[in-house]
């Protein structure tokens, strides 16, 4: 990739918006870069999983405790489907920010790219949503302040957080319905 075609990644990427000749990030994003190295592979030399969701877990709460301005920890992870495989020597690229706080939890988006720094390759590798939870404070439960989108990108994440949020409660509440229809067919009190 050629440094003009990533200056235009750059403001083709909707994270970044010019206003009055500044470039705009938003405050809560969190940028973490990592080589993947022979002790994070796996016995093929791919980089194992348990160590790319330790990362992604860690730039994520970076990003809810920015926003929250205390402690988070995380609550829970949409599915994730991982498009391909990163090798020793590569670069994993994680970017994470707060989509929507809502009143003491927060989706967090994390997208993972990999790229090849001897052939300027660079590939998306995964997408998720995290919901980390402000813990609480000696002066009691933390209210968390609302995220204002500023661009398009941004107004559109807002607005589909809260209908993943809204589904995540449906698979919650259905969940648990059928575990106590199970348990009380069953005539146990199994608790998961």
């Amino acid at each position: 990739m050629t440094s003009e075609e990533k200056d235009s990644d750059i403001m083709l990427d909707p994270q970044f918006i010019q206003e009055s000749g500044e470039v705009y990030r938003n405050p809560t994003e969190v940028q973490m870069s990592q080589i993947v190295l022979p002790c994070h592979a796996n016995h093929c030399g791919e980089l194992s999983v348990g160590q790319l969701l330790k990362w992604m877990d860690s730039t994520a709460c970076l990003s809810a405790e920015r926003h929250a301005g205390c402690s988070c920890v995380t609550a829970s992870v949409d599915d994730i489907h991982f498009e391909h495989t990163i090798g020793v020597g590569q670069v994993v690229n994680i970017i994470a920010k707060v989509n929507r706080a809502f009143t003491s939890s927060m989706e967090v988006g994390i997208q993972v790219t990999c790229e090849d720094l001897y052939t300027d390759r660079l590939w998306k590798v995964c997408r998720a949503f995290a919901t980390f939870v402000s813990r609480r404070t000696e002066a009691g439960k933390v209210q968390l302040k609302q995220v204002i989108p500023r661009t398009q990108m941004e107004q559109m994440e807002y607005s589909l957080a809260a209908e993943r949020r809204r589904m995540r409660l449906i698979h919650a509440e259905i969940i648990t319905d059928l575990l106590s229809s199970s348990t009380a067919q069953l005539g146990t009190n199994t608790r998961f």
